[in-house]
């Protein structure tokens, strides 16, 4: 839960691996004299049974929308010394004072002054919002998404100066999936999904968003079926392109993810394997970046470049650590106990890779994996760049609730915000108002401001989100203010989910009444 950056000769990092991590350090440490007349034993046992009641507690404060930092830096930067140097008994002082904290009734929460972070800009600003009929270009068809937009033009009304403020739609390019060399979909034309979207946009003068998705690949068993002889793609070698639980190379069978329903996938991709990063250049230069050249060319010739609201690289990037999925996610745990499929840390392939190994372990894993889950996303990003897209119109995309530094599931991403930034792209989010984002962005503001205050983007959004959103959920004028007033210049409005729920929640946050006045508002302050 917490990850800890502090030098010494054992890390400590409070995830679910914490009796394993924490018997080590006490076993490698001396007892310091101390006045207690508990064994060394005993001693443990007490810090091992405080440290997860402030992993329990912590979960509490992140769901009801407190900022976890503080006690984030005491467990960082206080406990670990008093454990490595034996000191049990001062370790077990700092447990009481967090848990203390943690107990303490918390005050009615005020709003925080976050002036110091108001932005101006003069680029353009947009709301990309799903208009279902897109997915209809990759048949070749470009009538679907043209009376998709009318009707949503009858709703939001016109942008006044679409250079100020405008809206778009949304067009997802499963790279992988799509590759026309690897797939049998006779509508899977990324070509001409893409050519279809900038004619539609230009048409209509309103933006069009794309998102390069780079972690599917279910059509790509020559990469990753390391285990079924009687199934396509079958190689041993295989195993070097999928991530392993260990650094004696035993590979983890399924990707998970729960989009309101817990579904098994292929395997992790290994990020930094020379193979897939070979493949991920062939796929930009030949499948993906040719048409948004093409399209930014016909925009720029017609003087509308203004309507690429930009490209979402990435779609939450995480390197898993299944050990504590139990807690974080049960109806994935329920599916990994169905499947039989190891509940371990993820990612030694990348690491090994990197030259680390059993007798070289990394320091500290959250960092390290953090920087590999950057490496891959900045790598896609890269070759974008040197393919021709500018920098100025490509956005990461890390899920910023799961990120925040103590909270329960950067644990499990190992894809803390600060990933987000890299030389070839802006950062981008995931902005649900939800857990450490509920009650405001300063989490997003500050590391922005520490990165030079580069602008943003929220790369999947909505005001609200599963069944605690009607009493949780921001007014979408507010919700909008929390971006566009700091420095964003793209929200990406998500209603996709795989349960009924999740998706009436998500359609009510950006198609109900509320919202869509809000949006009338903003396109044309002026007019309202």
């Amino acid at each position: 839960m917490f990850v800890n950056r502090v030098n010494g000769k054992c890390k400590l990092t409070i995830v679910s691996g914490i009796t394993a991590s924490l018997l080590l350090c006490t076993l490698l440490c001396p007892l310091r004299a101390q006045d207690d007349t508990r064994t060394r034993e005993e001693m443990i046992k007490a810090c091992l049974g405080k440290v997860e009641k402030v992993k329990d507690g912590m979960q509490r404060w992140v769901s009801e929308g407190r900022s976890p930092h503080e006690i984030g830096v005491i467990m960082r930067d206080e406990f670990p010394p008093h454990i490595n140097g034996g000191r049990f008994r001062e370790a077990e002082k700092v447990l009481d004072r967090v848990l203390d904290m943690l107990n303490k009734v918390a005050p009615a929460q005020k709003p925080k002054d976050l002036k110091r972070y108001l932005r101006k800009t003069e680029e353009t600003q947009y709301l990309i919002l799903p208009v279902r009929e897109a997915a209809s270009l990759y048949g070749g068809q470009t009538g679907p998404l043209e009376k998709g937009i009318e009707r949503a033009v009858e709703r939001i009304g016109k942008a006044e100066d679409v250079k100020k403020r405008n809206w778009g739609f949304h067009l997802i390019i499963p790279a992988w999936r799509f590759d026309p060399e690897y797939t049998e979909n006779k509508h899977a034309d990324i070509t001409r999904a893409v050519r279809g979207a900038f004619d539609v946009a230009l048409r209509h003068n309103v933006a069009v968003h794309f998102t390069v998705e780079t972690h599917e690949w279910p059509n790509r068993p020559d990469l990753w079926n390391y285990s079924e002889k009687v199934k396509s793609g079958y190689d041993p070698k295989n195993k070097a392109n999928v991530e392993w639980i260990d650094f004696d190379g035993t590979p983890h069978p399924h990707r998970y993810r729960d989009w309101g329903t817990a579904e098994r996938m292929a395997p992790v991709i290994c990020y930094n394997s020379p193979t897939i990063l070979r493949e991920v250049s062939r796929l930009v230069n030949e499948v993906v970046a040719p048409p948004f050249k093409e399209g930014l060319e016909k925009l720029k010739q017609e003087g509308k470049d203004h309507l690429l609201s930009g490209i979402t690289v990435g779609a939450e990037p995480s390197l898993p650590n299944y050990e504590n999925i139990d807690k974080i996610n049960p109806k994935i745990a329920k599916l990994m106990d169905k499947d039989k499929s190891p509940k371990a840390r993820l990612g030694y392939n990348a690491l090994a890779n990197k030259g680390y190994g059993k007798d070289k372990p990394p320091e500290d894993f959250a960092t390290v994996l953090a920087e590999i889950n950057k490496e891959y996303i900045s790598y896609w990003s890269r070759k974008l760049f040197e393919a021709g897209i500018p920098t100025e119109k490509m956005y990461t995309h890390i899920a910023a609730g799961a990120g925040v530094i103590g909270s329960p599931m950067v644990e499990f991403t190992n894809a803390p915000i600060e990933i987000a930034f890299n030389d070839y792209s802006r950062p981008g989010w995931t902005t649900y108002p939800v857990g450490s984002l509920r009650n405001d962005f300063e989490a997003l503001y500050t590391e922005l401001e520490r990165h030079g205050n580069p602008h943003w983007a929220s790369t999947e959004a909505s005001p609200t989100m599963g069944p605690s959103g009607g009493k949780h959920a921001l007014t979408t004028k507010d919700y909008l203010a929390r971006h566009f007033d700091y420095g964003a210049t793209v929200i990406v409005f998500n209603t996709g989910a795989t349960s009924k729920e999740l998706s009436e929640s998500l359609t009510e946050g950006v198609w109900g009444e509320h919202a869509v006045n809000a949006y009338r508002t903003f396109l044309n302050p002026e007019g309202n």
